[in-house]
């Protein structure tokens, strides 16, 4: 008997890389509403549906949704394995719902908001034009570490007022929390090493946060020391939360959509052309470029009430994968959908997840990639990806691969 098509979402992102999207496009087509037994989790992937998961059309919650990838560690060991993660996860604004993830998210949009990030563009410029002179100067390299993360973990360090010397860090923070948290089921091993990312944070967070109470400054850390709605004030581990949010999906959800980005233009010359002959319209070429890619692969939902969808009884308390990547695939709203075309209508991407959940740094996350794309395009002529294979990491949330080799060819 031919075993039923699945997809594995701790192993299938790095086994499979881009032919994933493949495979997701083909569980959309052939059975939209899919119980995964290799995830253990149910598969969301048209885009009407991902579309009503995330106006809350659908009885799906934010709250609690780490725990079920908890208990691959037995609850009783919690407190000596995990105790960072359990306490934690559940303070981050992503983690909440209704009062508690309008004040969250309220006090939060007073310490990030459009013109703060607008006063960083000629920063994020100037690094741009820096970063680009380099791989001119260089001609081959490492892309994703030397280049992308050097790019949006610089930007962020200024925007959050980080200190330089934890540059270093972000990889291992941000690798070691996505690869617990970023899996269906990952191992006891990879939640302890997130756990671990968290602790370490939290000691740089907590230095900076007792500099700033008497020397204040004009950067994120202080706005969320500040941020204030009457006697409202983030308590020390709400800020230590967001923070970890900020520090992590604040640089790595934009450095894995750079990376992905540019390897795709890479291999598409016609492409390429277009963004050469079209540079003022940077804006639309990015939007394009992170629906094409699948970077986010989409979000974790769990269950509060029995419901019905395309057939499938879904039970409370089951966990759900809304798949962003799938519904930015589908040809009912997105055709062709392997295509890139830069004059698309994305007015219904679902990259930033739109609803009340609409990602807090799409400000930042857009202002780098404009810059960096824009600087790119004016210095480089040709770009060509040399590795036969990208080596993805075994995350589904955010995609993104270890490392990226290229060599470039200056105008």
């Amino acid at each position: 008997m031919e075993e039923a098509f699945d997809v594995d979402l701790t192993n299938d992102p790095r086994e499979r890389g881009d032919a994933m999207l493949a495979d997701l496009d083909h569980i959309r087509d052939t059975d939209p509403v899919h119980y995964s037994e290799a995830s253990r989790c149910w598969f969301i992937t048209r885009h009407a549906d991902v579309v009503d998961a995330f106006q809350r059309r659908l009885p799906l919650t934010n709250e609690g949704r780490m725990f079920p990838i908890f208990h691959l560690i037995p609850p009783e060991e919690w407190d000596a394995r995990i105790p960072a993660l359990v306490k934690y996860s559940d303070l981050w604004v992503t983690s909440s719902e209704g009062e508690r993830h309008a004040r969250l998210r309220s006090l939060l949009m007073k310490a990030l908001n459009r013109k703060i990030v607008e006063s960083l563009r000629p920063y994020a410029r100037q690094r741009a034009e820096l970063l680009v002179d380099k791989m001119c100067a260089e001609g081959e390299l490492e892309f994703n570490e030397g280049i992308s993360r050097a790019m949006t973990g610089d930007v962020l360090f200024k925007l959050l007022g980080m200190p330089e010397e934890n540059l270093a860090d972000l990889r291992d923070w941000a690798t070691w929390l996505m690869e617990g948290v970023g899996a269906t089921v990952p191992t006891a091993e990879r939640l302890e090493k997130s756990d671990l990312a968290l602790r370490l944070m939290n000691e740089v967070v907590a230095r900076e946060l007792e500099k700033r109470r008497t020397n204040p400054q004009d950067d994120l850390i202080t706005g969320l020391l500040n941020a204030s709605e009457g006697d409202d004030k983030l308590s020390f581990d709400e800020i230590l939360a967001q923070m970890h949010v900020a520090i992590v999906a604040g640089h790595d959800t934009t450095m894995n959509t750079l990376t992905l980005s540019v390897a795709a233009l890479a291999r598409d010359p016609e492409a390429w052309a277009w963004v050469e002959q079209n540079q003022d319209k940077m804006l639309d070429i990015v939007t394009e470029l992170q629906r094409h890619i699948g970077m986010v692969g989409g979000q974790p939902r769990l269950v509060e009430e029995d419901f019905e969808l395309g057939g499938k009884t879904i039970r409370k308390g089951d966990l759900v994968a809304v798949l962003i990547a799938a519904a930015n695939r589908d040809p009912a709203v997105f055709a062709p959908p392997d295509k890139l075309d830069f004059t698309r209508d994305n007015r219904n991407s679902m990259v930033f997840a739109p609803g009340v959940h609409f990602c807090l740094g799409h400000h930042l996350a857009k202002m780098q990639l404009t810059e960096f794309l824009g600087a790119l395009v004016r210095k480089v002529k040709r770009i060509e990806v040399l590795d036969d294979e990208l080596d993805f990491l075994p995350v589904w949330v955010f995609r993104g691969v270890y490392q990226m080799k290229v060599r470039v060819t200056p105008r």
